[in-house]
């Protein structure tokens, strides 16, 4: 099978230059984290944080990771050598047990004598600001899924639309070469007005989509128990496609993949978005 290298969800070094303050400074590239509470665990919360040397001269530096109970941290700390005025950054992400209750807690990150807290705010999956997109976080089922590596179903609603995590958990992959169709359903809690949905598929530079991406599908709405046609995507080579219809209201929403370019015929897709 054809398919980019897992991600590494470690660390990163940024140079800079140093203020001099002999500080080692934590930092969030996040103000606050909203993490939604009840979505599958494969899919956490996450956000990037790091620490800043403004040392005169290099060090090896630590900085600890505390998050407030019953809230998860995906590792306690960070280290690394820094020389003067360079910045570590590394993934952290942040599991949400299912009987937390929702509200706010702190995510703790301590360098040196610096300490910086960034606010998590526990919330249901219906009280989400989902920016109008109703697939965000919302239940996922696949007709199949590749279990070779990380492709996680609930990663195509998590709002991240980058293809550079394939296989590193962004993005799902059927298990069906050359077998059509495929289908991935997303379930949206309830009757919705919808008029448009928008799908992205594998797209980097290394994998383009006119190469790896989906090809042809169907979008599909759920009324009444059964399934409607109201768009159709045939000869697609670019990484984004919106697709409008006319509105309608329905409960779920299916893409119905039909082909794929590229040799090996899996259905691939990074995100799925669906607006009224």
């Amino acid at each position: 099978m054809i398919g980019a290298p897992a991600q590494d969800p470690g660390i990163r070094v940024r140079r800079g230059v140093s203020k001099g303050t002999g500080r080692l400074t934590p930092i969030s590239r996040a103000g606050r984290l909203v993490a939604p509470l009840g979505v599958d665990a494969a899919c956490p919360a996450k956000l990037e944080i790091g620490m800043r040397s403004d040392a005169r001269e290099p060090l090896y530096a630590d900085m600890f990771v505390e998050i407030d109970r019953p809230l998860v941290a995906s590792r306690p700390m960070l280290s690394s050598y820094l020389p003067p005025g360079y910045e570590l950054v590394a993934k952290l992400l942040v599991g949400v047990p299912p009987a937390t209750p929702v509200g706010e807690y702190g995510l703790h990150l301590k360098a040196g004598e610096e300490e910086l807290t960034v606010p998590i705010s526990v919330v249901d999956v219906g009280e989400l600001d989902n920016g109008g997109n109703l697939a965000l976080h919302r239940p996922v089922t696949a007709s199949s899924q590749h279990t070779g590596a990380n492709y996680p179903l609930c990663s195509v609603v998590d709002g991240d639309r980058d293809s550079s995590g394939w296989a590193g958990g962004n993005g799902w992959n059927d298990a069906t070469s050359r077998v059509w169709p495929d289908t991935l359903d997303i379930a949206l809690g309830g009757p919705r007005q919808l008029s448009r949905v928008d799908l992205y598929t594998l797209d980097t530079e290394r994998y383009p989509a006119a190469w790896l991406g989906l090809r042809d599908w169907d979008v599909q709405v759920r009324q009444d128990g059964r399934w409607r046609t109201v768009a159709q995507v045939r000869g697609n080579t670019a990484g984004t496609v919106r697709s409008d219809f006319a509105p309608v209201t329905a409960d779920a929403v299916r893409i119905s993949t039909l082909a794929s370019n590229g040799p090996d015929n899996y259905s691939r897709i990074i995100e799925v978005e669906a607006y009224s």
